[in-house]
Parts: structure tokens; sequence; C-alpha cells
């Protein structure tokens, strides 16, 4: 049997509105040796059923069920049933250009990359708006720490898909991520960043092959738990990682950076609507963001001058532990995005 050029590995999560439109996108590949390998983890919804009758209708998708454990172990899922010479991650409620596959497959042969990015389209459910990512033009010809400092700074995303990896530097390192009880919201995060140190060379084209379906009234106010347990647990991960390859002294600042940055993020979690909290247990995850040591050690490194005005302001209330002042402005800027996204709408 012929070994694919790409193994096309699909998350599915109760997504059955979006799905076909996701699997539709992948057949229509322009490169035909690949493999579509489709992972329910647990659905609840038609997005089993959807799959069956896909995989009946073409030979080259593979189904695995499994009971739900979270993105993490899907995706651990999909790099075990892999067989073809590169991997690329593709989220069931988006979709791909017909030449993505072939596209990223020959920049990477071109170059001999372990690692080839492209462009995406960030479509926006609520607006009907697409804004097109700027990453080629930013990095191609670059030294590949110069992403890898902005992905600690929040400057790229972490997503893991746009992105094809070669399978045998994913074996040889045995990449994989991290469970749901490990650790939350930053798997992607924890998977690029050592995709990025690992690869020999990294690529880009400059295409948007990509479409990201973004719901953005729902990351506006959807509350995460938990959140800054996710960040330092990241950052303590990532610390170790970095002084075990001998490179922690070059990106320490930006990994403190990443913790100061991933901190107020998670003081306007707290204002999020559908926080069902009360307000003492608000006011308590505040005050503990604002003692916790390694956020105000590294706050002391950075200082508030990196960060802009709104953040400035809220990172020094922070620092001086007045805690109703942060309750009360982190609350008020929360505010500000969600009716900026509104009248964005």
């Amino acid at each position: 049997m012929e070994t694919p050029a790409v193994s096309l590995l699909i998350a599915v999560y109760n997504t059955e509105t979006y799905l076909e439109r996701c699997l539709d996108s992948l057949l229509n590949q322009s490169l035909a040796n690949i493999e579509i390998v489709a992972v329910n983890d647990g659905s609840t919804d038609q997005s089993p059923a959807i799959l069956e009758t896909y995989q009946k209708r073409d030979e080259r998708i593979r189904v695995i069920h499994q009971q739900n454990r979270g993105l993490g172990a899907v995706r651990n899922r999909g790099i075990e049933a892999a067989r073809g010479e590169f991997i690329a991650f593709i989220d069931a409620d988006d979709w791909v250009e017909p030449d993505y596959c072939l596209s990223m497959y020959k920049k990477a042969k071109a170059d001999q990359a372990d690692l080839v990015i492209c462009e995406y389209a960030a479509e926006f459910a609520d607006t009907g708006k697409t804004a097109v990512s700027t990453i080629a033009s930013a990095y191609a010809g670059r030294p590949k720490q110069r992403y890898l400092k902005d992905l600690f700074e929040g400057r790229v995303s972490g997503f893991s898909w746009n992105k094809l990896y070669k399978r045998t530097m994913i074996e040889h390192h045995q990449l994989r991520f991290p469970l749901r009880d490990e650790l939350e919201h930053v798997e992607d995060q924890y998977f690029s960043l050592r995709a990025h140190v690992f690869a020999g060379a990294v690529s880009y084209v400059d295409q948007p092959l990509y479409h990201y379906w973004i719901h953005l009234t729902s990351i506006v106010q959807s509350y995460q738990k938990k959140l800054f347990d996710s960040g330092l647990v990241l950052y303590r991960l990532n610390e170790a990682f970095l002084r075990e390859n001998g490179c922690l002294k070059e990106y320490r600042q930006e990994l403190d950076f990443f913790i100061v940055q991933h901190g107020t993020v998670c003081l306007l979690n707290e204002w999020k609507r559908n926080n069902g909290g009360r307000f003492s247990e608000k006011w308590k995850n505040i005050s503990r963001i604002c003692a916790d040591p390694v956020f105000r050690l590294s706050l002391s490194k950075t200082g508030t001058a990196p960060f802009d005005a709104k953040r400035s302001c809220l990172l020094l209330l922070a620092k001086l532990k007045l805690i109703p002042f942060v309750s009360l402005a982190s609350a008020a800027y929360q505010r500000a995005i969600e009716y900026k996204m509104k009248i964005r709408g």
C-alpha cells in the first residue's frame, strides 16, 4: 500500500452543522494521495453517523470512535493512527482550500522542511467578515527564533492547524498533546512550541489555505474555568522544556512576558458574562492572580511598559495589589471588549 503524502487528522465533537463542509473540502484536494483520519470524541449529535456515511463513500477516510476524553487525547489518537509522510490537524468546523495539501507538501519537499505554515482566513460567523493572517510576510526568511519569541508574547497564534508537520520529526521526539487532566485550554500552545524548537527547517506558504470558523460572541463571553492554573502549568512545563534543550536563557524574557500577559487575560476572564460565580468567588480569584509569586516575579522583570495602555494600567494596579481597583478596571475592560464586538457586528 502506498504511503500517503499527507495524513489529515480531524478532531470531531458535536459538529454536525459544519462537518460535511469540512469533509467535502478534504475530499476535494488536488493532491489525491492523502488519508483522512477522523477521531470522534464521544459526540452525542449526528456527527458519528455523518462520519460513517463518508467513510463508506471514500476509502481514504478512516473513522475512530472513542469516549469523550478531550482535544489532546483526540489529536494524540490521530497521530498514532497516521501513516502519512506529513500530518496536518483540522478542526471539524473549519475547511481548507483545494490546494491546501498540494501547496504545503510541495513547499515542504522543496525546502526539506520539518514544518510548513500557511496563512489562514478567519471567517467571522457573527459578522460575515473575513480577516487574513500575515504570517509569511512577517517571518519568511527570518530565523525561527523570531517566530518563537512572538509565539510566547502572543503576537502570533499557537494554533496547531494551518501547519504541516513531518511525521518522522513528531515520532522521533515523541511529540504529543497534553491530556485534559494535565493541561486545559492551552494544548495547542504546548505542542506548537515544541514542534518549532525541534523543527530543523520551517517554511511558509503565502496563501490563506485554511479557513478558521470563529464565533466572536462565544469567545468574548465564554468563561474558562481554571484558566490561570493552566497558564501556570504551561509556564513551568515550558521553563523545564527550554532548560532541557539549552535555550532557557534565550527565551527567559519571553517566558516572563507570557505569564504576565496571561494574567491580564485571566483577570478579564473573571468578568465574562457567562461566569455564574458569585462576586466573592471572582474577588478571590482576582486576589490570587495578583498575589501569585510567579506572576509577581515575572511582572517585576517585564514591568508594564511593553503592554498597551489599558493593560499597563491594569498591571500597575495588580502590582500594587489594589484589588478593588483591579476588579473595577478589569470589569470595565471586559465590557469595552464586548461592546466593541457588538457594534462590529
